[in-house]
């Protein structure tokens, strides 16, 4: 199964096995494809972190030392949680921008390639499979919760709502449809914004570089098997 991430400054494509990415750096649009490692991950992370315009990382590192060295009474751990679940309602402009080209790639059915960057821009920019349903999964359970339960309960309530809504998604699907109607609302209108041309050459781009690493390393792979005798 291929999944998408998007970040700071691009796009990820990428299954079990190997991973693509475009990203944008000075104007300029950098790709790179790996098997996928620990250090892979790594890489990974650090663009997903470090690549927010700077008040997001200034917040973020006034909760890191706020939960370190806190001055005005103690923030449960709990609440860093929820927030770091709740981002996708956060997300930067450009984020947003690089979010809703990775979605398009993902709804055009042709052939996702530069030269249909008119068509792909027309995709629809809701992706069934966004992580914004699992997001909507747990504050449709936690919300409630919190509101007479304590914290670390609600939270624990609204981990278990991700769960529900995942093999609901896989099993009963009819069960969740409500959700990810809502799942498809907050997409449209919150999670992600209509993307530019650079942000869908970006997200064509990382797709393209992952089919082709992944069907180099498929052969490579059959190569390697000794022949029978």
């Amino acid at each position: 199964m291929i999944s998408g991430i998007s970040f700071g400054r691009g796009v990820v494509f990428h299954d079990m096995e190997v991973l693509a990415c475009a990203e944008v750096k000075a104007g300029v649009i950098h790709v790179w494809a790996e098997k996928i490692t620990l250090r892979t991950i790594g890489k990974l992370w650090l663009r997903i972190l470090f690549t927010l315009p700077w008040p997001y990382q200034l917040v973020h590192l006034a909760m890191v030392l706020y939960l370190l060295f806190p001055v005005w009474g103690k923030i449960s751990p709990w609440w860093i949680l929820v927030y770091a679940i709740g981002f996708h309602f956060l997300f930067p402009r450009r984020l947003k921008m690089f979010h809703g080209a990775e979605h398009k790639v993902f709804s055009y059915r042709g052939e996702k390639k530069l030269e249909a960057l008119p068509s792909i821009s027309r995709a629809d920019i809701v992706n069934d499979g966004c992580s914004t349903n699992y997001v909507t999964y747990f504050f449709v359970c936690f919300l409630p919760a919190v509101c007479i339960l304590p914290l670390g309960s609600s939270v624990l309530i609204g981990l278990g709502g991700i769960a529900a809504g995942y093999l609901g998604q896989r099993y009963v699907r009819r069960c969740v449809r409500p959700l990810l109607r809502l799942s498809a609302f907050l997409q449209r209108y919150v999670t992600t914004r209509e993307p530019e041309r650079l942000h869908l050459e970006t997200a064509i781009r990382s797709y393209q570089l992952f089919q082709h690493y992944r069907l180099q390393s498929g052969r490579r792979k059959r190569e390697d098997v000794p022949a029978m005798s």
